[in-house]
Protein backbone atom coordinates (compact mmCIF):
# COMPACT_ATOMS: atom_id res chain seq x y z
CA UNK A 1 0.00 0.00 0.00
CA UNK A 2 1.58 3.20 -1.05
CA UNK A 3 1.74 6.05 1.63
CA UNK A 4 -0.03 9.22 1.00
CA UNK A 5 1.95 12.34 0.76
CA UNK A 6 1.70 15.20 3.27
CA UNK A 7 2.08 18.69 1.64
CA UNK A 8 3.88 20.04 4.66
CA UNK A 9 3.38 23.72 2.63
CA UNK A 10 -0.50 22.91 3.17
CA UNK A 11 0.51 22.16 7.29
CA UNK A 12 2.40 24.78 7.98
CA UNK A 13 -0.25 27.22 6.59
CA UNK A 14 -2.64 25.71 8.85
CA UNK A 15 0.06 25.61 11.83
CA UNK A 16 0.67 29.97 11.22
CA UNK A 17 -3.33 30.43 10.41
CA UNK A 18 -3.41 32.04 14.08
CA UNK A 19 -0.36 34.84 12.99
CA UNK A 20 -1.50 36.01 9.70
CA UNK A 21 -4.15 38.77 8.94
CA UNK A 22 -4.22 39.05 5.66
CA UNK A 23 -2.38 41.85 5.62
CA UNK A 24 1.48 40.65 5.38
CA UNK A 25 3.55 41.62 2.75
CA UNK A 26 5.77 38.82 1.45
CA UNK A 27 8.41 39.47 3.80
CA UNK A 28 6.15 39.64 6.92
CA UNK A 29 4.48 36.40 5.50
CA UNK A 30 8.07 34.56 5.49
CA UNK A 31 8.37 35.64 8.94
CA UNK A 32 5.66 34.16 10.06
CA UNK A 33 6.23 30.99 8.40
CA UNK A 34 9.51 30.69 9.63
CA UNK A 35 8.52 31.31 13.19
CA UNK A 36 6.16 28.55 13.00
CA UNK A 37 9.04 26.58 11.31
CA UNK A 38 11.35 27.39 14.30
CA UNK A 39 8.53 26.29 17.01
CA UNK A 40 7.52 23.15 14.75
CA UNK A 41 11.14 22.25 14.81
CA UNK A 42 11.85 22.86 18.34
CA UNK A 43 9.03 20.65 19.47
CA UNK A 44 10.13 18.12 17.14
CA UNK A 45 13.57 18.19 18.15
CA UNK A 46 12.58 17.93 21.91
CA UNK A 47 9.65 15.28 20.86
CA UNK A 48 12.61 12.67 19.28
CA UNK A 49 15.89 14.03 21.63
CA UNK A 50 17.23 15.87 18.94
CA UNK A 51 20.40 18.35 18.98
CA UNK A 52 19.57 21.77 18.42
CA UNK A 53 20.58 23.52 15.61
CA UNK A 54 22.77 26.41 16.52
CA UNK A 55 21.08 28.72 13.94
CA UNK A 56 17.58 28.17 15.35
CA UNK A 57 19.29 27.95 18.93
CA UNK A 58 20.23 31.70 18.54
CA UNK A 59 16.92 32.51 16.33
CA UNK A 60 15.10 31.35 19.50
CA UNK A 61 16.75 32.78 22.05
CA UNK A 62 16.81 36.71 19.89
CA UNK A 63 13.00 35.96 19.52
CA UNK A 64 12.15 34.79 23.16
CA UNK A 65 14.93 37.52 25.02
CA UNK A 66 14.36 40.42 23.09
CA UNK A 67 10.74 40.50 22.79
CA UNK A 68 8.09 39.13 25.20
CA UNK A 69 5.76 39.23 22.41
CA UNK A 70 7.98 36.79 20.44
CA UNK A 71 8.33 34.65 24.05
CA UNK A 72 4.58 34.34 24.13
CA UNK A 73 4.16 33.82 20.00
CA UNK A 74 6.23 30.83 20.11
CA UNK A 75 4.96 29.10 23.36
CA UNK A 76 1.95 29.42 21.49
CA UNK A 77 3.27 28.10 18.85
CA UNK A 78 4.82 25.29 20.16
CA UNK A 79 1.71 24.51 22.16
CA UNK A 80 -0.15 24.35 19.24
CA UNK A 81 2.02 22.07 17.75
CA UNK A 82 1.44 19.78 20.52
CA UNK A 83 -2.47 20.08 20.70
CA UNK A 84 -3.25 20.26 17.01
CA UNK A 85 -0.57 18.62 15.25
CA UNK A 86 0.76 15.46 16.76
CA UNK A 87 0.14 13.03 13.84
CA UNK A 88 2.94 15.11 11.79
CA UNK A 89 6.35 14.34 12.84
CA UNK A 90 8.61 15.18 10.26
CA UNK A 91 11.60 17.95 10.53
CA UNK A 92 11.11 21.16 8.28
CA UNK A 93 14.29 21.69 6.92
CA UNK A 94 13.73 24.65 4.47
CA UNK A 95 10.42 27.53 3.98
CA UNK A 96 11.15 30.05 1.53
CA UNK A 97 8.07 31.79 -0.54
CA UNK A 98 8.63 31.29 -4.72
CA UNK A 99 7.20 32.61 -7.84
CA UNK A 100 5.37 30.57 -10.37
CA UNK A 101 4.96 31.06 -13.89
CA UNK A 102 1.60 32.90 -13.31
CA UNK A 103 3.89 35.33 -11.12
CA UNK A 104 1.85 34.75 -7.63
CA UNK A 105 3.89 33.03 -4.35
CA UNK A 106 3.66 29.97 -2.61
CA UNK A 107 4.97 28.99 0.55
CA UNK A 108 7.24 25.82 -0.34
CA UNK A 109 8.61 23.94 2.32
CA UNK A 110 10.65 20.63 2.66
CA UNK A 111 10.34 18.26 5.36
CA UNK A 112 12.81 15.19 6.34
CA UNK A 113 11.47 12.42 7.90
CA UNK A 114 13.48 12.65 11.86
CA UNK A 115 15.14 9.19 11.65
CA UNK A 116 16.51 10.45 7.96
CA UNK A 117 17.92 14.07 9.19
CA UNK A 118 21.51 13.91 7.70
CA UNK A 119 23.92 15.12 10.05
CA UNK A 120 24.86 18.20 8.81
CA UNK A 121 21.21 19.49 9.27
CA UNK A 122 21.90 19.37 13.15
Amino acid sequence: MKKEQISYSSVLLKFIKPLLDGNETAEDYLMKARMGMIAWNHHVSDQNQLPYDKEMKAILKQMTSLNSEGKKILNMLVLRKEAEFPQYKQFLAKVELRTKSDDTTTLYVESIPVDKIPKNIL
